[in-house]
């Protein structure tokens, strides 16, 4: 990632908090803090904690760079593969607390429509660019195979790769499909492709070992 962009998530981040403090006093009481699988509200929690949801995008965009830092294999990390990641991540927590924001207010916008979208794009953008993340402690798909051999984590985070761009795809559309069974189609085949991603790295340790 490059300076000015480094620069520009820091100043949303910064802007986005700044306008949580504008707005504040104008918050209802109690908040919207969690969505079911058909996207209905149904979590609430005291306004007052719109101070540490606002500084989450600055809390993520701090610890993206200390995590890197602090890693044995620092010098593993593409700065353009890991930039993106971060800026996505980044970006979607700011969406999402506008989200809570915009919802809190009562203002007319359909977020049914918007949220599945925007998490879907987030996470076709993390899925064309996982299998471009090479080994290292933080970021990716770890576990003990993945970690202990090149070859399966590269094969690994390739089908990971697809799986999250397949998952992003099926999910853009779900607030206009706006079917409980589909939701729960495409949350449940995220948890089963997450299980047979790490069940298919075993396989490959084996296999490689063997």
């Amino acid at each position: 990632m490059s300076k000015k962009a480094h620069i520009i998530l820091w100043i949303a981040s910064a802007i986005s908090y700044i306008g949580i403090l504008i707005l504040y006093n104008k918050l209802p009481q109690m908040v919207p803090v969690h969505w079911d699988s058909n996207w209905d509200i149904n979590g609430y929690a005291d306004k007052k904690y719109m101070f540490l949801i606002g500084a989450l995008p600055a809390i993520l965009n701090g610890l993206f760079y200390i995590l890197k830092e602090i890693d044995p294999r620092r010098k593993n990390y593409d700065p353009k593969t890991y930039g993106i990641i971060r800026g996505a991540i980044v970006l979607m927590s700011i969406f999402f607390t506008w989200a809570t924001v915009v919802t809190a207010l009562k203002i007319n916008l359909n977020f049914k429509l918007f949220l599945p979208a925007g998490l879907g794009i987030v996470f076709m953008v993390i899925g064309n660019y996982l299998p471009k993340v090479k080994t290292n402690f933080f970021m990716g798909i770890k576990n003990p195979w993945t970690l202990s051999d090149g070859n399966v984590w590269r094969k690994t985070h390739k089908a990971g790769g697809y799986l999250f761009m397949v998952f992003g795809i099926l999910m853009v559309p779900m607030g206009i499909i706006n079917e409980k069974a589909y939701n729960y189609f495409v949350i449940g085949l995220l948890l089963a492709g997450i299980i047979v991603t790490n069940i298919y790295s075993y396989i490959l340790y084996v296999r490689i070992k063997r």
